[in-house]
């Protein structure tokens, strides 16, 4: 039988280690930073800014970040990270699986902080020539290259997968860049699912029917 102290010393939770808490300041950082980019502009944000923010030396901010170019990249990372790869599943059913990850996606294009990143790149593009590849990397890596290798394994698109996964992800995107261009209302829950379950299907059809030309 254990003793009391034994009891109650197992209920006491385990001290955070120091790489935790390193890791816990460096997502901290870069939640301030993405606020403080949103807010003032890429332009105005200065390093000093940012570490008086987030409560750490200036010292410590360039050691994670050599550059203020360095830390917008790794803020930019940290938003194209939770972008909802892991909804590709191959034991669902491929329109099923599409739509829930275009759900994930939507969504996850109408939070507040990924608008707001939204907003300054359109706004600043024009003034920081690396904002460009920046984007287009993003794109590739964590969306458009994944999206048509998805394709490709279940069927949906064998030819030109590329060129398919850009089509979807544009349909499924469709009310964030309405938002961004013409100021359009972003769409609710209901209306995200809503917009991405009519995406989705006129995209199955769209592949259905040039699969069957081309067989033709």
């Amino acid at each position: 039988m254990r003793s009391k102290v034994e009891a109650d010393s197992s209920a006491i939770p385990a001290p955070i280690g120091r790489a935790d808490q390193t890791l816990a300041k460096k997502r901290r950082l870069l939640q301030i930073a993405r606020e403080e980019f949103i807010r003032q502009g890429y332009r105005a944000v200065t390093m000093d800014a940012i570490a008086q923010a987030a409560g750490v030396s200036k010292r410590t901010l360039y050691l994670w970040h050599e550059d203020k170019a360095a830390l917008f990249r790794a803020c930019l990372n940290a938003g194209v990270e939770r972008f909802p790869l892991a909804q590709f599943s191959d034991a669902a059913e491929p329109e099923s699986d599409l739509r829930a990850f275009g759900v994930a996606l939507l969504q996850e294009f109408t939070r507040p902080s990924t608008v707001g990143m939204a907003r300054l790149l359109m706004r600043e593009a024009h003034e920081f020539s690396e904002f460009g590849p920046l984007i287009r990397q993003s794109r590739d890596d964590y969306l458009a290259r994944p999206l048509a290798e998805y394709l490709v394994r279940t069927g949906i698109s064998k030819r030109d997968s590329g060129s398919a996964a850009m089509l979807l992800l544009s349909m499924i995107l469709a009310p964030v860049h309405n938002a961004l261009l013409v100021d359009d209302a972003l769409p609710d829950e209901q209306q995200c699912r809503l917009h991405v379950e009519i995406a989705v299907r006129t995209f199955m059809r769209g592949t259905e029917r040039g699969a069957n030309a081309a067989a033709a």
